[in-house]
C-alpha cells in the first residue's frame, strides 16, 4: 500500500516545513563588501538606467551576513540586528543595507519570515562568489528590497554573483512531521489516506504563502509554477542542476528581479554565428519582454557574395546592403505606407539573421565589429522604433508604450561574453546538444556511436570540440558514415558539396579563430558546430533516398 501511497502524494521539495534540527543560522554582522563588482547586463531602475558593465559596489554599506541552516528564531534574530541599523524608520528609510547569504536551507516558514523581515526592513541581499544560497535560504533572498521614494513600493534589490549558486525549488515535507505514529503501527488505508491528506495540507498551505507574495517580491508566476514542479527528495544525490531551479541565466534572473554581477566582464576578440544569434535572442528578449528563437546567424561574407551560398543557414529576404561596414535601417514606400527595415553593412566578417515576431512583425539583427574592435549587436523592428514615424525606442502597443532607455537600435550594443548565452543559455553548465533533423536518418546510422575520426592525437580547434561532446561526436560520427554512403552513390559531386559545406562551416563557426579557451565560446562552437552537422546530415541522407 505504501508504493501506492507515494504515487498519489508528488513530492513537492525543497525546502523542509518543519526542521527539527537544533543547529541555527550564524547571523553576524561582517566586514564591508570591499570588491567591486559590474553588472552583466542593464538593470531595471527607477530614474536613469544602469548598462552592462556599471560598477556595483557594496564597500560603503554595512554587511550583515547569514550562514548556515535556517531554523526557527533566526527571523528574530536578523530582525533586531537590522532595526540596529535603521531604529528611526521616517530618516532611516533609504539607508542601504546588504543581506549576504550561504546556506543549504533549512526551515521554510523561517525562510518566508526572513523575506518579510528583510522586506519589511529594505535591506538589498546578495549571494557572493562561491557563496550558495537553496531551498529556504532562497526564499529570504527574494526579500531583497529599497525604498526609492516616499510614498511608492519597495523597489526589488536582489543581486546575485556568477560564481554563485541560488537554486529554488518547492516546500516539502517529511510525513511523520505532519502526523505521529507510533512504531508498530500496521500500515492501513485509513492510515495512509490520512497521511496524504495531512501531507497535502501542508503542501497547500505552503503553496499559498509563496503565492500570497508574488506581487510584493515581483516575481514571475512561471517562475514560481516551474520552482513548485521541481520535485527533489531527502537524500537526493541527483546533480543540483536536476534538483533545483538555478538562477543562471538572464531570463531567470528577471523573473526574480535579480541583478546579475561578476568581477570582471569580458568582451570576446571574436564570435560565432551561434554567438551572434544569441546575442539577438537577447536584445529582443530585452526590448520585447519576449522570447525570439532565430535561426544560425548568417556571415555577411556570404549574403554580398553570388558565389557563395548562404551558408546553409538563412536566405536574405532583401538583397539590399549598407553603403558602409555597418547596418542601417531603410526606408521604402509600398504603396500608401513606408516600411522600415535594418540591411546589413558590408563587413564580410559580419553575421545578420532576421525572424517574425507574433504580433509584433520582422525582426532584423545584425552582429558587427565596431571601429573599436569590439563587437555589438543591434536589433530592428518598425513597430518597435517607429510606432508613430518618429524612431521613438518604446515597448507596447497603443496606451501601454513606455520608453526603453537601456538599449539603443541606433549605436548598437556591446556584446559581452554573458550574451553569448542568449536570454536562455545558463552560465554555470555546459548546454545540451541535440541531434538536428533524426527524422531524416536512415536506420543503418542508429548504431554508430563515436565520431568520424579518431580523437587521439593532435586534433585541429573543430576536432577537439566535437571530441568533448558526445552527442556532437555521435553527429559526426553520421556524417562520416553518410558522406561515404553518398560519394559510392553519387561520386565526385558529393566530395566538391562536401568541401563547400566545410567552407561554409568554418566561415560561420570560426573554429579555428575564436579563443576556446572561454568556456562560453566553446559551448557556442560546440552549438555551432552541431547545428551545422545536422544540417549536412539532412542533405546527405535525402540525397541517399
Amino acid at each position: 500500500m505504501f508504493p501506492m501511497a507515494s504515487r498519489l502524494i508528488p513530492a513537492l521539495i525543497t525546502c523542509t516545513l518543519n526542521a527539527t534540527s537544533a543547529l541555527a543560522a550564524d547571523i553576524y554582522w561582517a566586514p564591508p563588501i570591499e570588491a567591486d563588482f559590474k553588472y552583466v547586463y542593464p538593470a531595471e531602475t527607477i530614474g536613469d538606467p544602469t548598462a552592462a558593465g556599471d560598477v556595483k559596489s557594496f564597500a560603503t554599506i554595512p554587511h550583515l551576513r547569514v550562514e548556515g541552516p535556517i531554523e526557527k528564531g533566526d527571523a528574530d534574530k536578523l530582525g533586531a540586528m537590522l532595526r540596529e541599523e535603521k531604529p528611526n524608520w521616517t530618516v532611516d528609510m533609504f539607508k542601504d543595507i546588504v543581506v549576504s547569504f550561504n546556506s543549504d536551507g533549512g526551515d521554510f516558514y523561517e525562510g518566508l519570515a526572513i523575506a518579510d523581515m528583510i522586506s519589511g526592513l529594505a535591506a538589498a541581499t546578495f549571494v557572493g562568489p562561491d557563496d550558495r544560497c537553496l531551498s529556504s535560504c532562497a526564499i529570504a533572498f527574494l526579500g531583497g528590497s529599497a525604498i526609492v521614494l516616499r510614498g511608492i513600493p519597495s523597489w526589488p534589490s536582489r543581486y546575485i554573483h556568477v560564481d554563485g549558486v541560488l537554486g529554488f525549488h518547492a516546500p516539502f515535507s517529511e510525513i511523520p512531521t505532519g502526523i505521529q505514529i507510533p512504531a508498530g503501527t500496521p500500515l492501513t488505508d485509513g492510515l495512509t489516506q490520512q497521511m496524504a491528506q495531512s501531507f497535502y495540507g501542508q503542501a497547500q498551505a505552503a503553496i499559498n504563502e509563496i503565492a500570497g507574495r508574488i506581487s510584493d517580491w515581483q516575481i514571475s508566476s512561471d517562475f514560481v509554477f516551474g520552482m513548485l514542479t521541481k520535485d527533489s527528495y531527502i537524500g537526493d544525490t541527483r546533480p543540483i542542476e536536476e534538483r533545483f531551479v538555478l538562477v543562471d541565466s538572464y531570463l531567470v534572473a528577471t523573473q526574480i528581479k535579480a541583478n546579475v554581477l561578476t568581477s570582471t566582464l569580458e568582451y570576446p576578440a571574436e564570435i560565432t554565428g551561434v554567438g551572434a544569434s544569441a546575442a539577438c535572442s537577447f536584445l529582443v528578449q530585452a526590448n520585447t519582454g519576449r522570447a525570439f528563437q532565430v535561426g544560425l546567424a548568417s556571415s555577411v561574407e556570404s549574403l554580398t557574395n553570388p558565389n557563395l551560398s548562404a551558408d546553409g543557414t538563412w536566405t536574405a529576404t532583401s538583397t539590399k546592403f549598407a553603403q558602409g561596414r555597418f547596418p542601417e535601417v531603410t526606408s521604402e514606400m509600398i504603396g500608401y505606407a513606408t516600411h522600415h527595415r535594418m540591411v546589413p553593412g558590408n563587413d564580410p566578417d559580419a553575421f545578420f539573421t532576421e525572424g517574425i515576431l507574433s504580433g509584433i512583425g520582422p525582426i532584423q539583427c545584425s552582429a558587427y565589429r565596431g571601429d573599436d574592435g569590439q563587437w555589438y549587436a543591434r536589433t530592428f523592428n518598425g513597430n518597435i522604433h517607429y510606432p508613430d514615424g518618429e524612431g521613438t525606442y518604446v515597448r507596447g502597443r497603443g496606451a501601454d508604450l513606455t520608453e526603453i532607455r537601456v538599449l539603443d537600435f541606433e549605436q548598437g550594443y556591446p556584446i559581452n561574453r554573458y550574451l553569448l548565452l542568449g536570454d536562455v543559455g545558463s552560465w554555470s553548465r555546459a548546454p545540451e546538444l541535440y541531434a538536428a533533423f533524426p527524422e531524416w536518418l536512415p536506420d543503418w546510422t542508429s548504431d554508430i556511436k563515436g565520431p568520424s575520426f579518431d580523437c587521439d592525437g593532435n586534433l585541429d580547434p573543430a576536432a577537439n570540440v566535437i571530441c568533448k561532446f558526445p552527442a556532437l561526436a555521435d553527429a559526426d560520427g553520421h556524417l562520416g558514415a553518410l558522406y561515404s554512403a553518398a560519394r559510392k552513390k553519387l561520386g565526385d559531386v558529393v566530395l566538391e558539396e562536401q568541401r563547400a559545406w566545410i567552407r561554409a562551416r568554418d566561415r560561420v563557426c570560426r573554429p579555428e579563430r575564436v579563443d576556446l579557451n572561454d568556456d562560453f565560446i566553446r559551448w557556442n562552437l560546440a552549438l555551432c558546430l552541431m547545428e551545422m552537422t545536422g544540417q549536412r546530415n539532412q542533405t546527405l541522407a535525402m540525397q541517399l533516398q
